[in-house]
């Protein structure tokens, strides 16, 4: 039926394929059995990342507690383990405890002062308005126009943040479930990490444990220079953005740096979307702000994307910046911001996988033809 082999294996995973995609298309299609499916996975899945995320941040100083010697007694890993886990802890209490009353205090002073800002920037459109070059385009807008634009914003504003105060207790308790369970899980990631991998290889065959070892090495280094990278990179640009923040004259400095700062862990087009925030807080002072806040923003991105950037991560993703753009587009349409979160190292761990696939099949070809001109080679001489 089929002329060669190769044919046929086509053919056999083609009907496999579509069978596999009619039947999740079956299952996804009853509501009562994915919605359960859907809210366990969306329980389990932020505390999952949030605890990686912390696990690799922290894998490299275990790794430099481990090498610590006294003569030639060589630290346990559960001491180091122990040490590293008090450290982190001892770094999220004292955040807390620093960071989190002067955020809320700006927040409250922002929702407070919003009445004022409206003001302000009615203001300040009516003056534009007013201006030579402005005339000369010709555009009708009269102060009543401006006064149903600013009171529409107004409202949507007083909308979005009643909507918010009403999840507080929802977004309190998630808090609390995930503040009690993300510790454990990363303590528990610190201290069994090394029997994670001798676990995946027993899924395997004896003759390929080596390569599930090179392999899940070669995506542990890759993830842990990414994520620790990352973590770095936010952290200096939230606080180098709080100080120049600070030194411009803007208000809400810790507030506008945090969102600057997470906003940093997307690439490429986290920094505009953190630094969008104080613009507009700008804007309602003095537009002359922006100048601070351009200038402000080129030194930080300046350092960062030449100096720690490189440092860091280097080119241990080795993805073009146009393939990141389109993943970006692509999960931001489609999971939002936490799918522009996790789509470049889940892209990476992909393509890492796919890599080395590829080299192995083209080793075994290779070892292969040598098998076979040996083989041949032995055949003449006898």
């Amino acid at each position: 039926m089929f002329p060669n082999e190769k044919l046929k294996q086509v053919f056999f995973w083609t009907i496999e394929l579509l069978a596999l995609a009619t039947l999740l298309l079956i299952v996804f299609s009853f509501d009562f059995l994915m919605k359960p499916i859907g809210v366990f996975c969306g329980t389990v899945f932020i505390p999952l990342i949030t605890s990686g995320f912390l696990y690799y941040c922290l894998k490299p100083l275990q790794k430099v507690i481990e090498k610590i010697k006294i003569g030639s007694w060589q630290l346990p890993r559960t001491f180091a383990v122990i040490i590293t886990f008090t450290v982190f802890m001892v770094v999220i209490v004292g955040a807390l405890m620093i960071f989190v009353p002067l955020i809320l205090n700006e927040i409250t002073n922002l929702v407070t002062s919003m009445p004022s800002v409206m003001n302000h920037a009615q203001d300040y459109v009516q003056h534009m308005i007013e201006e030579p070059w402005f005339k000369r385009l010709n555009l009708s807008i009269s102060d009543k126009d401006i006064r149903n634009a600013v009171s529409q914003y107004s409202s949507s504003f007083i909308k979005i943040t009643a909507g918010t105060l009403t999840g507080v207790v929802g977004a309190a308790t998630s808090f609390t479930i995930g503040a009690l369970t993300v510790p454990i899980i990363v303590f528990y990631m610190l201290s069994d990490s090394n029997r994670f991998l001798p676990a995946i290889q027993k899924f395997f065959p004896k003759n390929r444990a080596e390569d599930v070892e090179i392999l899940g090495k070669e995506l542990d280094r890759t993830i842990e220079r990414y994520i620790s990278g990352q973590a770095i990179q936010m952290l200096f640009v939230g606080f180098a953005m709080s100080i120049g923040f600070g030194v411009i004259g803007l208000p809400y400095i810790w507030l506008l740096g945090f969102i600057a700062g997470v906003a940093n862990i997307v690439p490429y087009v986290g920094p505009f979307i953190g630094v969008f925030p104080a613009v507009l807080v700008a804007l309602s002072i003095n537009w002359k702000m922006l100048i601070g806040i351009v200038i402000l923003m080129a030194i930080v991105q300046q350092i960062n994307g030449s100096i720690i950037y490189p440092a860091l991560i280097g080119k241990s993703l080795r993805i073009h910046p146009l393939t990141v753009m389109l993943l970006l587009l692509a999960a931001g349409n489609l999971w939002g911001m936490i799918g522009m979160i996790v789509v470049v190292p889940f892209y990476a761990i992909i393509r890492t996988i796919t890599l080395y696939i590829f080299k192995l099949k083209q080793a075994q070809r290779h070892e292969e033809k040598v098998s076979n001109l040996t083989k041949s080679l032995d055949d003449d001489l006898k």
